[in-house]
């Protein structure tokens, strides 16, 4: 009998999260190994794949309410596995079925000034709670495994690194109309290199920002995902509708993300599919996505990251270079891959628990 896989896909639209839960469920689906639903918000049933089937919640994130609207719905839907791409977890019972659990980082336990006391306090308890609960964990970096290890190492067993994929359309010819559909409707008329993310304290915006300030205005740093600064020289974008983000990325001299923590870093591999030259920090995740075709920098070091910049954007042979093997190196990183990967988890989990 096929297993029938419950997801909470309430992320969907989030800027990390979601991505990961809208391309993997796709290609899950893709599989057809398994009869896959989702719990999610009814307006985001556009965002999953047809056969999924959608079991509808507005419970609101981060909240007791979610913790038992989610369970409530588990325990009302017969299934054989639960997979939580997060680490809020439902209220126990919900079934008595197994659970997977995405790990993404430790962010808010790694970095103390990512969150206030409180937060940090909620993310120890919630993580901790989800990391005891789940049959299997997925980490999504050998760096975020290793951070679980630090963090609850009796639970380390249960881990298993599945990286994340990059989409088909950042890996094809992008043409040359979305290019300047793209280009127009976001006022981009100078070269410019790309920062795409929030502006939370770990993507190290403000040293990337002072960095370019100490370099001539042959480019604009163009700011893509909901960061912002006011300062010369920087345009800002607001979040751009994903359908723009290749031809953002492809007309990009370069992406910059000198992150001081990533539990991946996919604007770096989606950045090499379409050709872009990278510079960016060897932490955390970052290491892994970008493989050896990025300029590495200090992301301590403002003078580290000029210098960077002033190398990537004066030489065109190096930018040629990492373009080439840019594209190389993401190709590996397929969301069939990471379904095949997820698939060969929940059999593992399934199987424990029929053993049991």
């Amino acid at each position: 009998m096929t297993a029938h896989i419950i997801w909470d896909a309430r992320k969907a639209r989030d800027f990390g999260i979601g991505r990961y839960v809208t391309s993997l469920l796709a290609a899950l689906a893709r599989r057809g190994t398994f009869r896959l639903s989702a719990i999610a918000f009814p307006e985001d049933r556009e965002l999953l794949p047809e056969s999924v089937d959608l079991l509808p919640c507005r419970a609101p994130h981060y909240s007791l309410r979610e913790v038992i609207s989610v369970g409530r719905i588990l325990s009302g839907t017969p299934h054989d596995l639960f997979h939580a791409p997060h680490y809020v977890t439902p209220a126990a019972p919900f079934g008595g079925r197994p659970m997977v659990v995405t790990v993404h980082d430790l962010m808010h336990l790694s970095r103390p000034e990512h969150a206030s006391p409180a937060k940090r306090l909620y993310a120890r308890t919630m993580i901790g709670r989800a990391l005891d609960g789940a049959a299997r964990v997925i980490a999504v970096s050998e760096a975020t495994r290793d951070e679980i290890g630090a963090f609850r190492s009796p639970q380390l067993s249960k881990v298993r690194v599945v990286p994340n994929g990059v989409d088909d359309r950042f890996l094809g010819e992008i043409p040359a109309a979305d290019r300047e559909r793209v280009r127009k409707t976001h006022g981009l008329d100078t070269p410019y290199v790309l920062f795409l993310g929030n502006d939370k304290p770990h993507k190290n915006l403000a040293r990337l920002v002072q960095s370019f300030e100490m370099l001539q205005p042959s480019h604009r740093l163009v700011l893509a995902g909901g960061a912002t600064a006011r300062t010369r020289g920087v345009h800002a974008l607001g979040r751009v509708p994903e359908t723009d983000l290749p031809a953002l990325l492809a007309e990009a001299t370069a992406l910059a993300l000198p992150s001081l923590a990533e539990g991946f870093g996919l604007p770096v591999l989606e950045a090499q599919a379409a050709g872009t030259p990278v510079l960016c920090s060897r932490r955390g995740g970052l290491a892994e996505a970008a493989g050896e075709a990025a300029v590495f920098v200090d992301p301590e070091s403002v003078d580290s990251i000029a210098e960077g910049l002033t190398r990537l954007l004066g030489d065109a042979a190096l930018r040629g270079r990492l373009s080439a093997e840019g594209r190389a190196h993401a190709r590996r990183f397929t969301w069939d891959a990471a379904a095949e990967a997820t698939a060969a988890v929940y059999e593992e989990a399934l199987g424990e628990t029929a053993e049991t």
